[in-house]
């Protein structure tokens, strides 16, 4: 096996080789990273908003096994008092004699992701005269109807299927570490959440679920809906101590001492 790594000299001229090293050590070291990977967001691509404009961090999306390098968007928005999504979409491949040529673009559009070359980044539905909002009171707010962007639908990939954003995972580790109720389970999964660089694994996620849920319903099943439902029941119970309570009555957490 040969590897070839150019040097990039002053005065050397760029031989065909190198370049082909630089083609095929460039891409495919990504595509072998993210070759178990679902279709969907992969990192970055961050939501924000500055004046009439949506604007979309720089990232890498899993579409149709290509991986896409997004730079940085801006995307102009106004109210329409209907529901608009914000779409990661290809509209063309084309193989030509010299390069494969494939045509992406991010844009707003009223009608849902139809998936395959599709990928929603996030929704909302804006009011005439209201101001649409990025920053969330608390975890629940994140799927608020009017005026906040919602990320509870974003398509992120990862090894084992689409999965929830990494903001809202971010986000419930966060507030479930706020909670002195927690427990282990819970502290464990939210410390394994905000060191991750890349989204919760889906089966990982719905595992989570499933054990602190009481769910028993396959992981295919799960749609992104019932995900961010369950994490929103299981921080509502955690910081009611319901949750507790109820391990007290099945015998689950302390041992009954009885003096004679």
């Amino acid at each position: 096996m040969e590897y070839i790594y150019p040097t990039f000299e002053r005065g050397r001229i760029m031989k065909k080789e190198s370049l082909w090293a630089l083609r095929d050590y460039s891409y495919t070291a990504l595509e072998l990273q993210y070759q178990e990977y679902a279709d969907g967001i992969i990192n970055g691509c961050k939501i924000g908003v500055e004046g009439n404009d949506l604007c979309v961090g720089a990232g890498l999306i899993k579409c149709q096994g290509f991986i896409y390098l997004i730079s940085a968007q801006r995307i102009p928005y106004c109210a329409t008092n209907e529901v608009q999504y914000l779409k990661f979409a290809v509209l063309e491949r084309q193989e030509l004699p010299d390069y494969i040529k494939y045509v992406a673009q991010i844009g707003l559009d009223e009608k849902p992701p139809r998936g395959g070359r599709e990928i929603e980044l996030c929704r909302f539905k804006l009011r005439e005269g209201s101001v649409l909002r990025t920053e969330y009171k608390d975890f629940y707010d994140i799927q608020t109807e009017f005026d906040t962007v919602n990320l509870a639908d974003a398509g992120w990939g990862s090894r084992g299927g689409t999965t929830l954003s990494m903001e809202i995972t971010d986000a419930y580790a966060r507030k479930i570490l706020e909670c002195d109720g927690a427990d282990s389970i819970d502290i464990q999964f939210a410390y394994l959440a905000l060191q991750g660089r890349e989204a919760v694994n889906r089966d990982m996620l719905v595992d989570y679920l499933r054990r602190r849920g009481g769910k028993d319903t396959a992981s295919e099943k799960w749609t992104h809906n019932d995900m961010f439902a369950e994490l929103e029941s299981i921080l509502q119970a955690v910081r009611s101590g319901k949750d507790i309570r109820s391990r007290q009555k099945t015998g689950r957490a302390d041992r009954m001492i009885i003096l004679d």
